[in-house]
C-alpha cells in the first residue's frame, strides 16, 4: 500500500476497434491529454452509478421554486429598460450605419 496517495498503474492490453481508436486517439490529442487518461475517465464514467430518473412531481417542484426566485428577483430588480429595449435600440441603431 502506498502512502503518498497516488494510486497504482496497471498495464493492460485492450482490443478497440480501428475507427474508434483513431477517433479517441485525434480528440485526446485535440484535448491535449493522453490515451490513458482517457481511458481512465471513460472507465470511471461507466462504473458511475445510473443517474434516477426525474419524477414529474420532483421536476415540477424545482420549476416552481425556479419561478419563486425568478419572481422574488424582478420584485427587487431596479426599474428602467429591458435587455430587450437595449437590443432592439443598438440593432437600429446598427442597422441604420
Amino acid at each position: 500500500m502506498r502512502e503518498s496517495g497516488n494510486m497504482g498503474q496497471m498495464k493492460t492490453t485492450l482490443e478497440i476497434n480501428d475507427e474508434l481508436y483513431r477517433e479517441a486517439k485525434l480528440f485526446a490529442a485535440s484535448t491535449g491529454r493522453k490515451m490513458k487518461d482517457l481511458v481512465d475517465e471513460g472507465l470511471r464514467l461507466a462504473l458511475q452509478p445510473a443517474v434516477q430518473p426525474v419524477t414529474k412531481a420532483a421536476a415540477s417542484k424545482k420549476l416552481a421554486a425556479c419561478f419563486a426566485e425568478a419572481d422574488q428577483a424582478m420584485q427587487v430588480a431596479p426599474r428602467g429598460p429591458t435587455a430587450r429595449s437595449h437590443l432592439t435600440k443598438e440593432r437600429s441603431r446598427l442597422e441604420r450605419a
